[in-house]
This record gives C-alpha cells, sequence and structure tokens, in this order.
C-alpha cells in the first residue's frame, strides 16, 4: 500500500513538472501582435487544405480544430509573419488590404523563409505605413532618422466615430543592431520606438508615451512600394 501511495504521488509530481514545462499559448491576435508575442519571421504556408487561424482563448488553441477554428484562412503559398511557438503551433499574421488577421497555425504547414541577418541602411530608408500611421525611415550619418506620425482612432473623424483624432509623433536617430533598432525622441526623450525589419515589413511597437491619449505606434508596417 505504502509502495501504491508513493507512486500516485511521484505521477502527480511528474504531471505538474510536465505542464510547468509545457510552453503557455500568449495572446495571438491582430490588436496586441507586435507587444504580446516575439521571435518574428517569416514563412510560406505549403500544403493544399486551407489552413485556419485559430483563437488563443477557451483553450486555444489546445483543442485543436473545429473548435478554435476562426473565419480567417490562409492557402499554400501565402506568407505570414510568425512569432512565439505553444506546442505544435506558432502565431501568424497574415498581412491583408484591412491592416491583418491573426491567429495561431499548425507549425507543421509553415516552410521558413530566409530574412537578411544585417540589413543595410537602404534596405530599411523608405515610406512605411499601417492605415493612417506612417514612418519615415531615412539615412543621416551611418544611422537612421524616423518621423512618424500615428492617430487614435483614426486621421479622419467619420459620423461613426467623430472624437478626435488624437496624434502622435516622434523625431529621432539612432544605430541599427541587425534587424532591430530603438529610437528616443529627440524632443522628449519619454517616448521610445522599437522596430524589427522583416523584408517588407516592420513590426513597430512603443511605450505608450508618444502622444496623446490612446494613440500607439504598434502595428505592422508596410513599405510603400513607390519609396523604395
Amino acid at each position: 500500500m505504502t509502495r501504491l501511495l508513493f507512486l500516485l504521488a511521484l505521477c502527480s509530481l511528474s504531471a505538474v513538472a510536465v505542464a510547468a514545462d509545457a510552453p503557455a499559448a500568449r495572446d495571438c491576435r491582430n490588436g496586441s501582435f507586435p507587444t504580446e508575442q516575439g521571435d518574428f519571421a517569416l514563412a510560406r504556408v505549403i500544403g493544399n487544405a486551407r489552413l485556419y487561424l485559430l483563437a488563443d482563448s477557451d483553450g486555444c488553441p489546445a483543442k485543436g480544430e473545429p473548435a478554435c477554428r476562426q473565419r480567417s484562412y490562409v492557402v499554400a503559398g501565402d506568407t505570414l509573419i510568425t512569432g512565439h511557438a505553444a506546442g505544435g503551433y506558432r502565431c501568424g499574421f497574415y498581412p491583408n488590404a484591412g491592416g491583418g488577421s491573426a491567429g495561431w497555425v499548425q507549425a507543421q504547414r509553415l516552410q521558413p523563409l530566409p530574412v537578411a541577418a544585417a540589413p543595410t541602411l537602404r534596405d530599411w530608408t523608405g515610406h512605411w505605413s499601417n492605415g493612417d500611421d506612417t514612418l519615415v525611415l531615412g539615412e543621416q550619418d551611418g544611422q537612421l532618422v524616423v518621423t512618424g506620425e500615428a492617430f487614435w482612432p483614426s486621421a479622419k473623424p467619420t459620423p461613426q466615430r467623430p472624437y478626435g483624432p488624437n496624434l502622435g509623433q516622434i523625431d529621432a536617430i539612432a544605430r541599427p543592431m541587425g534587424t532591430t533598432v530603438h529610437f528616443k525622441d529627440s524632443d522628449d526623450a519619454s517616448c521610445e520606438l522599437h522596430a524589427q525589419w522583416l523584408g517588407d515589413y516592420l513590426i513597430v511597437s512603443d511605450n505608450s508615451e508618444c502622444g496623446g491619449l490612446n494613440v500607439r505606434f504598434n502595428g505592422v508596417y508596410r513599405r510603400q512600394a513607390h519609396t523604395r
């Protein structure tokens, strides 16, 4: 009997240890993608079937399909920006004309894409946009210069959202380190902005000190093709 109780206790401890070691699924959704995710990379979708973006709540993505299935999906050949892994899943963001869609996807359906580890200053420069929010990057004395504007709720109020807009701005200069750069505003050092370069995308987050109420630069920015 004593031996049986010992074995049961040992099994319980092992289960606790496994649960503690299991990776926790973080938020994987549009608004929080740049701030809640990390290890950003690019990947191409492979396989014939639709790859649905799975939800990040109520036990998802561990429940799998169809319990966690969202409306958005991607197909073979689509490019995703990927974030953290959780079990057999990886957080993915699919940029589209409406901004983008995020959700957990099966990691085995992703083929990693190469990204330059040390982009040149010219690779960074240009006009980048995320909806109404913009960043203009240029070169100066071997460093990057950024000028940016962000708005909340949007640059142009509508009858449905007549308030604002609240404005955020940044003007700064910094030297990139590999694929990342960290800016501090030249006039207001409390405003900080971090960006990671992924080819034609910038993953941007700030410290909530760069503008008026609710204004954030957070988002996935795309290079405007005509300025490259």
